[in-house]
């Protein structure tokens, strides 16, 4: 990072998406819409490594140019591993230019990256905590060092519609972060910014989102949009498809869309293309035979639901998927020879061998077998061992606590 620069008094996060580029775009082309020089004014952008090659064309040909011409500083960083620091151990400049040319979207770590180690999938409920970890986790330290412990505005794209995130992004203003919404203080809704950006630059940017994003399936029209993008890419959707295919089988109820498995819905679709790419890169994947472990506790308030649920995921050899099934396979006739395996291929067509299958009680267990995609990390707490014996004992010993473990 350019440590010379002078220090910024506003700072734009820049998401790539309609309602930012519109702001951007706004403040590009008529001055009286900013209160500020752009020499006060620096863009960041935190890069995902995961974002639409259509927005990297449509900016890269007719956005930074604009930047560039007006001699805005553009940065654009991103994690380099999972877990950064506040000083910022862990997060790298990908480009700190005022005459950008490029756009940094492959970034360094990226969100699959980190999706994939953990064997799961970005999660649809509550807080989009894989927007903090990928973006938020870096821009943080990144901004505080352009601010230099100065007050600074800190500019957000919520449109006009989205106040209550607005009100909820307040909240985390400081003695020297003050949030600003212009497009809500224009009045601007989202189809607003768009036909004002189309105004500009001849066409939108298009949403801004990760290619594998839940959220960007949240209803039959989008979902339309992205099985569309899919069709004229079928490599991308073969690595979503990847991504679910190895997060269900580390936990079957892991869909992409919602706890819905999207490879289902691109089978009703009949989308040949993506689901042959997808065979061809599943085929391709070295593969682990993975040994599952999973406890789900009650709640302290009401034993009879769920609490929480913790796991272990242990690598138990590495090859080629057919010889690893042999192994899977001779895993399963041994122990049901002694009447303590079981051997199921489940509604995901995922073959899987359990020698605990979590039942009607908590705290519940249950440990199987599973040949998948050896993309995922072992992991599991220091302590895993001693609360599965504990949860062992109180499974054999069968308590009087009903509960549904589903």
């Amino acid at each position: 990072m350019n440590d010379d620069e002078p220090t910024p008094k506003v700072v734009l996060s820049y998401g790539l998406g309609e309602d930012s580029t519109a702001i951007l775009l706004r403040w590009l082309e008529d001055s009286t819409s900013r209160d500020f020089g752009l020499d006060e004014l620096v863009v960041v952008s935190a890069m995902t490594g995961d974002e639409w090659d259509s927005t990297r064309t449509v900016i890269e040909e007719r956005v930074l140019p604009r930047l560039a011409a007006a001699g805005v500083r553009f940065v654009q960083v991103a994690r380099a591993r999972r877990h950064v620091t506040i000083a910022g151990d862990g997060v790298v400049i990908l480009d700190d230019s005022r005459s950008p040319t490029r756009l940094c979207l492959d970034g360094a770590y990226t969100l699959y990256d980190e999706m994939v180690e953990a064997g799961t999938i970005p999660q649809s409920g509550g807080a989009r905590i894989c927007s903090v970890h990928a973006k938020g986790d870096a821009l943080d330290p990144v901004i505080a060092r352009l601010t230099r412990g100065r007050p600074y505005r800190h500019v957000m794209g919520f449109e006009a519609g989205e106040r209550r995130r607005a009100d909820k992004d307040a909240g985390y203003n400081t003695d020297l972060r003050t949030g600003e919404y212009p497009l809500i203080e224009w009045g601007w809704f989202r189809g607003d910014a768009i036909a004002f950006t189309e105004s500009v630059i001849g066409t939108g940017v298009g949403k801004s989102a990760c290619t594998f994003c839940p959220f960007a399936f949240a209803n039959k029209q989008n979902r339309s949009e992205i099985f569309a993008r899919y069709a004229a890419d079928p490599a991308v959707g073969a690595k979503t498809l990847l991504m679910e295919h190895l997060a269900l089988a580390l936990n079957p109820a892991q869909g992409l869309v919602g706890g819905r498995r999207l490879i289902d819905m691109l089978r009703a679709q009949e989308m040949t293309g993506v689901l042959e790419a997808f065979d061809g890169v599943l085929a391709a994947a070295p593969h682990a035979l993975y040994e599952v472990r999973r406890i789900l506790r009650p709640r302290k308030s009401d034993p009879a639901k769920l609490g929480n649920a913790v796991r272990s995921v242990r690598i138990r050899g590495r090859g080629t998927e057919a010889s690893l099934h042999t192994v899977l396979d001779r895993l399963a006739a041994e122990g049901k020879a002694k009447g303590l395996i079981e051997r199921q291929v489940g509604e995901d067509g995922i073959v899987r061998v359990y020698q605990h299958r979590r039942g009607p009680l908590f705290p519940a267990i249950e440990r199987y077998f599973v040949v998948a995609p050896a993309l995922a990390a072992a992991k599991e707490h220091a302590n895993f061992d001693l609360w599965w014996a504990e949860a062992l004992t109180a499974h054999h010993t069968a308590p009087a606590t009903a509960a549904s473990a589903a």
